[in-house]
């Protein structure tokens, strides 16, 4: 991402006049809101805190950047996956973060996503089937040229293969539709051990989040069997 101009806020005080090391935006993924309050970010290896200015930076003040080690986002309560940068993928001035969200995130009206479950084998019995845990997720799409577009943004299978992902379109963006006015998506999956697989097509309605209880074609329509993806 290209770094942008921001303002950093500082007591007026001579004292407290510093130069700034570097900041961090957070952004809801979903709605690119900065998010400022309810998250802890921590900067291993440096000796500083961050200073939350007003416009909801987090900034740590100048000192030998070199000794950062990573940089952690932890939400806490709000429902974000937890993020984490190497100091490789720390940008400076300003390294802009997406928090991704949790299958618990109210999703406002008008979004296009799926809830889903990622699990080992789709076994007879629901409770014998081994959950598929921290498999990288997200969707692709066919826009109206027929060409396949990427999701930007990547979550998580928590420890229950539980997971959400949703479609960020732009204004220019323009999904191909069925004669029932679906959209068609599949769903990229990527395990460190086994590589990555895709599911088969998916026709979402636009602007609704598909649950397993609402999905059309049954509930287990959204559990997603590893060994069933391909390549």
């Amino acid at each position: 991402m290209i770094p942008r101009p921001f303002d950093v806020q500082t007591p007026p005080e001579q004292a407290y006049v510093r130069n700034v090391l570097f900041a961090v935006e957070l952004l809801d993924a979903v709605t690119l809101q900065r998010v400022s309050q309810g998250v802890a970010v921590t900067a291993q290896g440096l000796q500083g805190k961050p200073i939350v200015n007003s416009s909801g930076f987090f900034v740590w003040l100048s000192e030998d950047f070199a000794q950062l080690q990573t940089l952690f986002v932890d939400p806490g309560r709000l429902p974000y996956e937890p993020a984490s940068r190497t100091p490789a993928n720390v940008q400076r001035p300003l390294t802009s973060i997406e928090l991704s969200p949790r299958p618990d995130y109210p999703f406002p009206s008008g979004t296009t996503g799926v809830l889903g479950t990622l699990i080992e084998q789709r076994l007879l019995e629901p409770q014998d089937r081994t959950p598929v845990s921290d498999a990288e997720v997200h969707l692709e799409w066919v826009d109206d040229l027929g060409a396949v577009q990427q999701a930007p943004t990547i979550s998580h299978t928590n420890e229950n293969g539980d997971f959400a992902v949703f479609i960020r379109f732009s204004p220019t963006d323009v999904p191909q539709l069925d004669k029932n006015g679906a959209l068609t998506a599949r769903l990229r999956a990527k395990r460190d051990s086994a590589g990555e697989r895709l599911s088969a097509d998916l026709q979402l309605v636009p602007g609704y989040v598909a649950e397993p209880a609402t999905f059309p074609q049954g509930k287990d329509a959204l559990i997603f069997a590893w060994d069933e993806l391909h390549s």
